[in-house]
């Protein structure tokens, strides 16, 4: 480990002496006007990246304060991004003392404490001190740190790659000529330690007694079990944990990737229905799914809720027709009898029923499935830029603007911000009475960076007091999505078209990623406990003011039946 210079051993002092004196009298700001600008400026050299030149503004805040955790925060942040390893180390330390932060928008740094944790294991590692270096890394680990399998290759750690102790945390070892049966054992018993390690309340669904049932039974079979039957039964206990952002990843794993059909299901209000397909066998889209071998659709798609981790039955719709694509699933809940080779019966639009043999094809998981855009026919407008994460369009006919927000990220080209600026420029600019924004295609994101949308629409009622916020809405109306709509229904009067929303006001999300050591297999844990709602507030979604059911006739003739109710509402209003 590196020396500790005098320089480091004096800002220690310095920091500790004030830190502990600010906690029994009030800081005293001799000009709080000066203390402001400060601060304002040394945020902006953080967010240009500028380290080295924050640092001496930050020092004399943080001597002059001690009570803002955010400049504790930016300054280690400074430290560490200098090669200032010591010195990060210290106030990272204070900054945690102080309960963390919350800052957002910072380049290369990440608010919450546990990444504060792993940063300070990062820092003692880059000093040289691996004992301090792996007890913060337990520290991390210990608070529900989200990125856990990422870090084993991270550079920090380039001289621990074979030590004993680091590569315990990732569940490995240094045993060579491993079994089979040992590698999945030991596999198993990862899960079980990383639900434990991540989840924000693992028994809430099940018990403790039943988990560990569960997980004792798997290893006793095994050596019976294919590893993709293993994957499927790991599914199953991910889907007994009972919250909508736990899931496994079916193709990440090294062997037993699960294979899909080559056709994607659909749930409407009547009917399960093929809605895509792979090449050379667009012939079966639009036909209706009446039965998988001697499964009916309906209660095929009711047997996906044993692996389907869901936050309500609107989930079941969503992500049910998923599950009912791969094959080894169907195996598992005992719908299928060979997963190499799946007989469906079809039924075309005249009621003629016919039976097709369907094999699974090779696949990689990119993310949630979403409604297919048409195959043959011009685009509705709720279809037309899925890929685009958010967008507008002017409807001038019926002085309103259409807002599509499919998922909660930040564009390249332009920021959710610049986004919204342009939008509320538009609105007054064009006079625009009516605002519909379309969340149907949106399952969730960063909601660190919704504000922006959430003050466009509250600022659009409150300068458009005689007009009308719409909100599209449904079954994948998730997790950040979910956040911000149940934003909105507290601070708007806005009228809710769609379907049921895909998750509560309420819920347990985030997701922690794990990653099964010798199989390689993926996937997700929650987290976090979101209350976005009232704290009494147990609804398991939130109610469209408008129920409009997602029929396939509307779908397969690019019909908007939900927009177009929309724009009856506003001819009605405007008559």
């Amino acid at each position: 480990m590196k020396n500790t210079t005098v320089t480091s051993i004096l800002l220690f002092l310095l920091i500790t002496i004030n830190y502990t004196f600010s906690q029994t009298k009030n800081n005293t700001i001799e000009s709080p006007l000066e203390y402001f600008n400060q601060r304002r400026e040394a945020i902006s050299l953080i967010k240009n990246e500028k380290w080295q030149e924050s640092i001496e503004i930050l020092k004399n805040l943080t001597t002059k304060f001690q009570n803002d955790a955010d400049l504790f925060y930016l300054l280690g942040l400074s430290y560490y991004e200098t090669g200032q390893f010591t010195n990060a180390i210290i106030v990272f330390k204070k900054t945690l003392d102080s309960g963390g932060t919350i800052l957002t928008d910072i380049p290369t740094g990440s608010a919450p404490s546990n990444d504060i944790m792993i940063k300070i294991a990062k820092a003692y590692a880059e000093e040289g001190d691996k004992e301090n270096a792996l007890i913060w890394l337990q520290k991390g680990f210990a608070s529900r740190y989200d990125e856990k399998p990422f870090l084993k290759e991270d550079s920090a750690f380039k001289d621990f790659i074979e030590d004993e102790k680091f590569l315990a945390l990732f569940g490995n070892d240094n045993h060579a000529n491993i079994t089979r049966k040992e590698a999945w054992v030991k596999d198993i018993s990862y899960l079980e330690n990383r639900i434990n390690e991540l989840h924000y309340s693992p028994y809430h669904a099940i018990s403790k007694t039943e988990l560990s049932r569960a997980i004792l039974d798997l290893k006793t079979k095994i050596a019976s079990l294919n590893d993709e039957q293993i994957i499927v039964e790991l599914m199953k206990i991910v889907g007994s944990l009972g919250n909508g952002h736990n899931l496994i990843i079916p193709t990440s794993p090294n062997k037993g990737a699960l294979k899909k059909l080559p056709v994607q299901f659909y749930q409407f209000s009547d009917g399960l229905f093929i809605v895509d397909a792979e090449i050379g066998f667009e012939k079966w889209i639009g036909y209706e799914v009446e039965s998988i071998e001697n499964t009916t659709a309906e209660k095929a798609l009711e047997k996906t809720n044993a692996i389907n981790a869901r936050d309500n039955d609107m989930q079941t719709l969503w992500l049910g027709p998923y599950y009912l694509g791969l094959p080894d699933v169907l195996k598992g809940l005992e719908i299928v009898e060979n997963a190499n080779q799946v007989a469906i019966t079809l039924k075309d639009s005249s009621g003629k029923s016919q039976k097709v043999i369907m094999n699974p094809v090779s696949w990689n998981f990119s993310d949630f499935p979403k409604m297919p855009k048409l195959k043959d026919k011009e685009q509705p407008l709720f279809l037309s830029k899925t890929e685009d994460p958010y967008w507008h369009k002017l409807i001038p006919e019926n002085n309103s603007i259409y807002v599509q927000f499919n998922i909660v990220t930040q564009k390249e080209t332009q920021s959710l911000k610049d986004f919204n600026i342009e939008l509320r420029n538009q609105i007054s600019k064009n006079k625009v009475r009516h605002l519909i924004l379309d969340l149907r295609h949106n399952h969730g994101g960063n909601g660190s960076i919704l504000p922006p949308m959430l003050k466009t629409i509250i600022n659009f009622q409150v300068m458009n007091p005689d007009g009308n916020v719409f909100v599209l809405m449904g079954r994948e109306t998730f997790s950040a999505a979910q956040n911000l709509l149940t934003d909105i229904t507290k601070y708007t009067d806005a009228i809710l078209v769609g379907e049921p929303s895909g998750s509560k006001p309420n819920h347990i999300g985030e997701a922690g990623w794990f990653k099964l050591p010798y199989s390689g297999l993926m996937g997700l844990i929650s987290t976090q406990f979101h209350q976005t709602s009232k704290a009494e507030d147990h609804r398991n979604w939130i109610a469209p003011h408008i129920p409009v059911n997602a029929l396939s006739t509307d779908y397969f003739n690019g019909n908007d039946k939900a927009l177009n109710i929309i724009m009856d509402v506003i001819k009605s209003n405007k008559n």
